[in-house]
């Protein structure tokens, strides 16, 4: 099951190089802020604890971010990753990052920086009754049932 959460960016920040501390290739990463604080669904009144989750992309998908502004409202795939490292004072620290690999305006559709696409609303089908038709006659103008009971 894929980890999904919907909110408003707040900040979208840089694409940020890191180099590598033993000589192996750079990590690229950009980091943007989600505002998720939910709302009371039957008073529409925003929840007083906050909720403002700072998200990244890595690598190639660092572009993904492209598309978007602040004040959008999207909806973020991500997978949880973690690791633990042994400081210079030979402390064992660990550190957890929320790493996105999917973005997507509220509406399904990436949005472009330029403009918000314009939604056209796909036309609805209509269902229409049948048309109520006189039962079928013999020869004698009697109706015909051949139903068994």
């Amino acid at each position: 099951m894929a980890n999904q959460i919907t909110g408003r960016i707040i900040e979208i920040g840089q694409t940020v190089q890191i180099a590598s501390k033993n000589g192996g290739s750079s990590f690229t990463k950009r980091e943007f802020i989600l505002d998720a604080t939910t709302y009371d669904p039957y008073t529409g009144e925003r929840s007083e604890y906050e909720n403002v989750i700072p998200l990244e992309f890595s690598g190639d998908k660092c572009t993904e971010l492209d598309r978007f502004n602040q004040g959008d409202v999207v909806t973020v795939s991500f997978v949880l990753q973690g690791r633990s490292w042994t400081n210079q004072d030979g402390e064992l620290k660990r550190m957890a990052s929320i790493r996105c690999y999917k973005i997507e305006g509220r509406s399904g559709v990436s949005q472009s920086p330029q403009s918000a696409p314009v939604q056209q609303l796909a036309p609805q089908p209509t269902y229409h009754q049948p048309q109520d038709f006189p039962p079928p006659v013999d020869a004698n103008g009697n109706a015909k049932d051949d139903l068994p009971f």
